[in-house]
């Protein structure tokens, strides 16, 4: 485990810079959602307030993606910058008690042993940058609803003008008779 640091090597005074590489195996993303094409590389650096832990860096990689219209694979970078607050093991660990939670914890990690484990904070924040809508280019013209042709690679002869939903063709009946 490399993206593994002790807490005891991170000097009181100043910060501890870091460059980490990882094989895209390290990291186990479901091979739905994304597949890592590079090696992940972090840069950072972390600095210590008495106990507490803080990670300030950057994420860079490729992920291979779908694009949501046509359903082809593309490759999409990431460079992101990361963040994360790392205090010691928690203390409410075994108890159940309802804990309220702040803005500022979304950040926060926990060590133990007095190793910080930065592969979970890496993990997220890859994840975190994906676009929610993963297009091959702006301009994708996605796939016909009627025949199934990619229209990015070949035009089809359907119409979407006369394609109506059954379900939806009551509104259609009700339109035609406002106007």
């Amino acid at each position: 485990m490399s993206l593994v640091v002790n807490f005891d090597d991170i000097p009181d005074d100043e910060e501890y810079v870091f460059e980490f590489v990882e094989k895209p195996d390290y990291f186990q993303i479901d091979p739905v959602e994304a597949i890592l094409k590079k090696d992940v590389c972090v840069r950072g650096s972390l600095s210590k307030m008495g106990r507490e832990v803080f990670l300030k860096g950057n994420i860079s990689t490729e992920m291979e993606l779908v694009c949501s219209r046509c359903l082809e694979p593309l490759i999409y970078k990431i460079r992101s910058k990361i963040s994360s607050h790392y205090v010691p093991g928690n203390e409410t660990e075994g108890h159940e008690t309802d804990v309220e939670l702040h803005a500022s914890d979304i950040e926060m990690e926990f060590y133990s042993d007095d190793q910080i484990d930065l592969t979970q904070a890496v993990y997220d924040q890859m994840l975190l940058s994906l676009p929610l809508v993963r297009l091959c280019k702006t301009d994708c013209q996605g796939i016909c609803s009627q025949c199934g042709v990619n229209r990015n690679k070949e035009n089809c002869q359907c119409s979407d003008k006369d394609s109506i939903d059954p379900r939806l063709a009551v509104l259609k009946t009700l339109k035609d008779k406002l106007k």
